[in-house]
């Protein structure tokens, strides 16, 4: 499955049972809630399989059985599934009338394979505090019985059945290798199928672990020789690396690794990345349904007759937008194996989207582009007591204009120039209402809540509102859709002997939950 398409969520083994009753059955713990990242540090909320076993249910069908999450090797169907506060437990049957489920049956009986992982499309998902995500909404698409995984967690806790009829006693009626192996039989092939994990295990682990650390994927090999030579100069299974989800006119999407490090740097550039709640999307707009008015109740007299009331209920629609960029590179630097060709594209881009990115997140009118918080009506505005200055008061009086579970959950955002003015803002006992981080990594404080600096937002000049305040997470919500692309241009400044690479992204943005955060404008 293309890695754009499909998400992998793995975990190791705890403890394996076997029980005799049934022929195949398997149960486990596909995944578990909130404490256990994964290898690259999601998490899964609590409620995140609901929509996608609900649709399940409805649709009376089960979910495909995966060897290692390879779709040429399904081995049987998962039936049931319980979403408890443990996590996802699952129960299946494995294909022992299949070559392939017959072995994987026998493994998993003998212990050797004992871990499940799931396959899943990411339908939204929130920043994680220390790195990943916490997916908050999961498309569950396979779940995998797995050799090598990276969370010890999720895990097969039962395998059910000895097959009563053996190899031996079919053997006249010509079925003899479709049917499961007798005692002897099969412990002869777990013998011969434990010497050869062994072996693989002795091999791998003979490999340097810098080695492994440094290996490069294939996929980063195919876009550094896509960048270099064009597709002219990649092999076929370069271009079956890179050529999932890409363009008629022959646009290719980033691999894995470098769209990873260009995120990180955008983060860096905009945050409101950091701060806000990220969705993706495969339409031209994300549609969210919207409470406008609630249940007015009241007391009432025993018998007395009882008001009616009716909530209402809207829509919230983020169109998404393009932002596109390019910038173009010498071929004699190309060609220069010392030169670094994708940490510059790295660089250039992520410099370029950032800074739009962030301007529109802030300041944005929604004409083409994302609508910025200081341009949303949704988000009520307090003045400054006095003109010219922001003072402690000011600061105080903005927190506090929030509900409780807002500022609790809260963040500042400024630029340097505001920054600097408030960082100089005393109590009256002298000392600065400004708090440095006490760990590496955090930001600082104001009344207890972190500040972010935003260069797009305005100096604390007359009218400006230079200061917001609020939950982010609830307030904004980004909506990205499909992977950044890159297109080589070879022709355009053939005569200038460059090639010109051109990035395009999928992006947009808007208030939803406007009473979640406040500004405070300059009188």
């Amino acid at each position: 499955m293309a890695k754009d398409f499909l998400e992998t969520h793995e975990f190791a083994p705890v403890q394996v049972k076997f029980a005799n009753p049934e022929n195949g059955v398997v149960k486990g713990i596909a995944a578990t809630y909130d404490s256990n990242p994964d290898r690259v540090g999601d998490t899964i909320k609590q409620g995140a399989f609901t929509n996608t076993l609900n649709q399940i249910d409805t649709e009376g069908r089960s979910v495909v059985m995966l060897d290692n999450h390879d779709p040429s090797k399904p081995i049987g169907r998962w039936t049931k599934f319980e979403d408890g506060p443990d996590g996802l437990k699952v129960e299946g049957r494995l294909s022992i009338n299949s070559d392939a489920g017959r072995n994987v049956w026998a493994l998993m009986k003998d212990g050797v394979l004992d871990a499940l992982s799931i396959g899943y499309r990411t339908v939204s998902a929130d920043p994680r505090a220390g790195g990943g995500r916490v997916l908050t909404e999961i498309d569950l698409v396979e779940i995998s019985v797995v050799t090598f995984p990276a969370n010890r967690a999720a895990v097969v806790t039962d395998v059910k059945g000895d097959d009563p009829t053996t190899k031996a006693q079919k053997a006249a009626t010509g079925g003899a290798n479709d049917m499961a192996l007798d005692a002897s039989e099969l412990d002869t092939e777990l013998k011969k199928a434990n010497e050869r994990i062994a072996d693989l295990e002795a091999k791998f682990d003979a490999v340097p672990a810098k080695a492994k650390a440094d290996e490069t994927p294939v996929e980063v090999k195919a876009f550094e020789n896509f960048a270099r030579h064009g597709k002219e100069g990649m092999a076929a299974d370069e271009i079956k690396a890179l050529n999932s989800g890409t363009d008629a006119q022959g646009g290719f999407l980033v691999p894995e690794d470098f769209r990873a490090e260009l995120i990180r740097d955008l983060t860096e550039v905009s945050p409101m990345r950091q701060v806000a709640r990220v969705t993706t999307t495969g339409r031209d707009e994300l549609v969210l349904p919207k409470r406008l008015t609630k249940l007015a109740g009241g007391w009432t007299a025993e018998l007395a007759d009882r008001t009616e009331s009716e909530p209402t209920y809207g829509q919230i629609k983020i169109p998404v937008h393009e932002i596109g960029v390019f910038t173009a590179i010498s071929n004699m630097n190309l060609e220069d194996s010392a030169f670094d060709m994708q940490a510059e594209l790295t660089a250039d881009f992520a410099e370029s989207f950032g800074e739009i990115e962030s301007n529109a997140f802030i300041v944005g009118d929604g004409v083409g582009k994302p609508k910025g918080i200081l341009d949303s009506a949704d988000i009520p505005t307090v003045n400054t007591a006095a003109a010219g200055v922001i003072d402690g008061d000011d600061l105080i009086g903005l927190f506090y204009s929030l509900k409780a579970s807002y500022r609790n959950s809260g963040a500042w955002m400024m630029n340097s120039q505001t920054l600097a003015a408030v960082r100089k803002l005393k109590t009256a006992g002298g000392d600065y209402i400004w708090r440095e981080s006490l760990a590496d990594g955090q930001p600082a404080t104001i009344l207890g809540r972190p500040v972010y600096e935003a260069p797009d937002m305005p100096d604390p000049i007359a009218n400006a509102k230079a200061v917001a305040f609020g939950d982010f997470s609830r307030a904004y919500r980004i909506v990205t859709r499909l992977d950044i692309s890159v297109l080589r241009d070879p022709y355009s400044l053939a005569t200038k002997s460059m090639v010109r690479f051109h990035a395009r992204a999928r992006v947009g943005g808007d208030v939803v939950q406007g009473e979640a955060a406040r500004t405070l404008t300059q009188a």
